[in-house]
């Protein structure tokens, strides 16, 4: 009997590479997060810290989106049945951190919106920092959706 022949859209692999970007874009602004951090310490004493930085989710969550989006470029290059199974792996784990990272980030804004007093600039900037995280984040989430919803079309399509 022949191996069916999987029917994967072109589009993933333009997906897969905007899932890299994001992930690289996320590790650059854990970057600018740590910079900011030290030089909040060593100018201000006492420093704001963010849960992203404290739990080093820019660096972790990264990895895993950059992992995701070269499995997706992969299976629409190769076409394996079971570089598939690997993609939609990779894939829901890194929808299942994108939705932690979400959590953190907006327990982050909570917390931030919590406080008294007024915010200097560090906060401020690392307030924006953070929110660009969380729209890359949403941004990683919505990708590898698509990615895990074209995957599960292309396996089970009868």
């Amino acid at each position: 009997m022949p191996r069916r022949h999987l029917q994967i859209r072109k589009e993933t692999r333009l997906l897969g590479a905007i899932q890299i970007m994001t992930g690289l874009n996320i590790h650059f602004v854990g970057l600018l997060w740590t910079y900011l951090l030290l030089s909040q310490i060593s100018a201000f004493g006492k420093p704001y810290l963010p849960l992203s930085t404290v739990t080093r989710y820019p660096y972790w969550s990264s990895t895993c989106f950059i992992f995701s989006g070269i499995f997706a470029i992969m299976i629409e290059k190769r076409r394996s049945p079971l570089l598939l199974s690997y993609a939609i792996i990779v894939n829901i784990l890194s929808a299942c951190i994108a939705v932690i990272g979400l959590i953190l980030l907006s327990l982050e804004f909570i917390i931030y919106s919590l406080s008294t007093k007024t915010p200097i600039w560090p906060e401020r900037s690392g307030k924006m920092l953070s929110e660009y995280l969380f729209l890359f984040t949403f941004l990683e989430l919505f990708l590898t959706c698509t990615v895990i919803h074209w995957g599960y079309k292309a396996k089970y399509h009868r």
